[in-house]
């Protein structure tokens, strides 16, 4: 029993209090989020800063020789820290909003699991929901993209081993098998649908601890509501509401409770 006010905790792990686990999970949730929004939107910056892979090439194409390429500092920084096209470019702005979105969430968890606040850890709970489904989308799609394009990456592996001499896999040829590649296709799809499930069975996991706290605190608040009743009633003179609300109208209005007459008990006969 917790004790505030009295209502059972719900535990994870077998014996663990599930407001410890979405302490420790906001908290890091917090700090990973943060920290990867930030190096998305640094990566952002510096792009918008030097400009995208795109337009560079486009300008050395058409405007500089590739000495005068070499001689500026600036393009030597640009293609040493950011390494984004266009379309790369407006993916990581996107990325950036759900990763902020993320972690200014997460600090709403870690709040409300500190002051028991049910808003702040619904809030949180619901942000981690739409991440798994989003999550199981990304995966599903990824996984029959893979799949679809297996003798593509079968083809892919190959042409790389025959161009790269140091990446050969051997066989009685020394030559790598078409065999092999796509064995080695097959085995790098099933390593990533079991990673994929298990993260997603983690995140699955992670979501309905956080959804036991939030029942935990719903209770907690109808039975304060519940104590706040009947001291009100105590001090008007009634009796309050097993349940936690008060009825709509006063119990002295209505009269005593008519089943508890003898008349009306069991056994009486009319």
């Amino acid at each position: 029993m917790s004790g505030w006010y009295h209502v059972a905790s719900r535990k994870f792990c077998c014996c663990l209090p599930v407001r410890i686990g979405v302490f420790v999970l906001s908290a890091l949730s917090a700090f990973f989020g943060g920290i990867s929004a930030f190096v998305v939107w640094y990566t952002v910056v510096r792009t918008a800063k030097y400009g995208t892979v795109n337009s560079n090439l486009s300008s050395f194409n058409s405007n500089s020789t590739l000495t005068q390429i070499n001689d500026n500092d600036d393009w030597k920084t640009a293609l040493n820290s950011v390494a984004l096209d266009k379309q790369q470019y407006y993916a990581f702005i996107v990325i950036g909003v759900i990763l902020t979105i993320y972690t200014l969430f997460s600090v709403f968890g870690f709040i409300g699991s500190i002051f028991r606040k049910r808003a702040l850890v619904a809030l949180y709970s619901t942000v981690l929901w739409f991440l798994l489904g989003a999550n199981l989308g990304i995966a599903i799609y990824m996984s029959y993209s893979a799949i679809r394009r297996r003798n593509d990456l079968a083809d892919q592996c190959a042409n790389d081993a025959k161009n790269n001499q140091d990446n050969f896999i051997a066989d009685q040829q020394n030559k790598i098998t078409d065999a092999a590649c796509d064995a080695a296709s097959k085995i790098g799809i099933a390593v990533y649908i079991i990673v994929a499930v298990v993260q997603l069975l983690i995140q699955l996991y992670c979501c309905i601890i956080v959804k036991r706290y939030v029942e935990q605190l719903t209770e907690e608040q109808g039975f304060k509501q519940h104590v706040a009743g009947n001291r009100v009633a105590k001090d008007a003179g009634s009796f309050g509401s097993y349940y936690p609300h008060q009825p709509l109208t006063n119990q002295h209005e209505l009269g005593p409770y008519p089943y508890s007459q003898p008349d009306h008990s069991f056994g009486t006969k009319a």
